[in-house]
């Protein structure tokens, strides 16, 4: 349902919200003339389409809060290392400063 909400706000240029509420009102004016059989396989497509998609988002989001943890990682590594390497110049210095 995400796609197609995304495929409206592209080509009308209305917002995502007022995409998703006139696929909203689509589909229940859909489920209202359609055969309940049918309503049930339309409404399973879409709710997996929702949950793959939702699924999908968890997954990046974990990626991208595993990509941020190591570079933030890395980043005080780095701030460390450098640390330590000027305390070690400093001794080397006339003066120690």
């Amino acid at each position: 349902m995400d796609e197609l909400i995304s495929q409206i706000v592209e080509k009308t240029g209305v917002t995502a919200q007022q995409a998703k509420e006139g696929v909203t009102i689509a589909l229940d004016w859909v489920k209202d003339k359609l055969p309940s059989d049918v309503v049930d396989q339309l409404s399973g497509v879409l709710e997996g389409a929702g949950d793959m998609a939702a699924d999908a988002v968890e997954k990046a989001k974990g990626a991208a809060g595993s990509a941020s943890d190591a570079a933030g990682g890395a980043a005080s590594s780095a701030t460390d290392v450098a640390g330590n390497l000027w305390e070690k110049a400093k001794d080397l210095l006339p003066g120690g400063e």
